[in-house]
């Protein structure tokens, strides 16, 4: 994205610009921004664009349009949401060798693979950008500008807390920094407790907490927090899931610390950002590879017993919670 953005201060924008990624947020972003700098803001901007999807894209019209001179601008732009440009690959990389200056595509898809012919291409005459979720310090800072805009302050350590259990996309992290903005009222600092108040955390983050407290005995808060999580409509089926993929998840990180990788190798060989990686490797230091295969193998058990018909989903999962707390 830094990239696009020195590319419209300098004002040498490329022939494309291919944007991929889960985060529909950052990528709108970088559509408007781009379209803004090709095109301005004049009655004449819509007259020199043109946009196609996967229901209305037809080569031969998108072909033509590439090669109209725009009228009374500097650009004409062509946006490419989601259209497969499938056995016309060969022409379309030709005519982005002849295509005039003054016409900008942008192309949005939700992945890219390096290997295609379409990424060599736009790679040589533009630019590929991956917007994929925002992780660590740049989520952190996303959230940050967002109470700021709100007149709010946050501490690093606050703003972490609320990125790690602030689940969802860029849009999500908008609605509930107003949320907790709203809530803050005059105050002119977030706290920690307002967004255990307001926000809505993410299931995972609740599972995570469940698997502290059972590691650390304390059998009390476990059915606290298994019974947070049937308040705000849970399966108890869907939370054993949870479960066993959060441990199956610990086992793999106890077999690649033994190892000796580093927190960055991790990250990298799991593809889980850093500071999660962190987050589990701490949790497991109070953890032992038997503890966390007798929890694997409970869970697996427990849930045959369910579905079996054997026991209650909720009873056993119940059952299960109690089993592992006195281990």
């Amino acid at each position: 994205m830094k990239t696009i953005v020195e590319d419209i201060k300098k004002q040498e924008l490329r022939k494309i610009y291919l944007l991929s990624g889960s985060e529909t947020y950052l990528v709108r972003h970088c559509v408007r921004m781009l379209k803004k700098a090709a095109l301005g803001s004049d009655e004449e901007a819509d007259m020199n664009f043109t946009s196609y999807n996967e229901q209305n894209f037809d080569f031969k019209a998108f072909y033509d349009t590439v090669s109209t001179v725009p009228f009374l601008a500097a650009y004409r732009v062509v946006l490419l949401e989601g259209c497969k440009i499938g056995d016309e690959i060969d022409t379309f990389v030709s005519m982005l060798d002849e295509m005039p200056q003054t016409t900008l595509i942008i192309m949005v898809e939700k992945s890219i693979d390096k290997k295609t012919k379409l990424y060599k291409a736009v790679a040589k005459h533009g630019y590929v950008c991956d917007l994929s979720e925002l992780t660590g310090q740049n989520r952190i800072d996303f959230i940050v500008r967002e109470l700021n805009k709100y007149g709010k302050g946050v501490t690093g350590s606050v703003a972490a807390y609320f990125a790690e259990n602030v689940g969802g996309d860029l849009y999500n992290l908008m609605n509930e920094a107003h949320k907790v903005a709203s809530y803050a009222g005059d105050r002119d600092h977030i706290t920690k407790a307002d967004i255990d108040e307001v926000c809505i955390m993410q299931t995972e983050n609740r599972i995570f907490d469940l698997i502290g407290e059972i590691a650390a005995k304390r059998g009390e808060r476990v059915m606290g927090i298994c019974a947070d999580l049937m308040y705000l409509k849970e399966s108890p089926m869907r939370i054993l899931r949870l479960l066993a993929n959060e441990y199956l998840r610990l086992a793999t990180l106890v077999e690649l610390k033994n190892k000796g990788l580093s927190v960055a190798s991790i990250a990298q060989e799991t593809k889980t950002p850093d500071w999660l990686v962190k987050k589990r490797l701490n949790l497991i230091s109070g953890m032992d590879s038997k503890m966390i295969r007798h929890a694997v193998e409970l869970i697996g058990d427990t849930e045959q017993q369910i579905k079996s018909g054997d026991i209650d989903i909720q009873t056993g999962l119940e059952i299960m919670l109690a089993d592992l707390s006195c281990v």
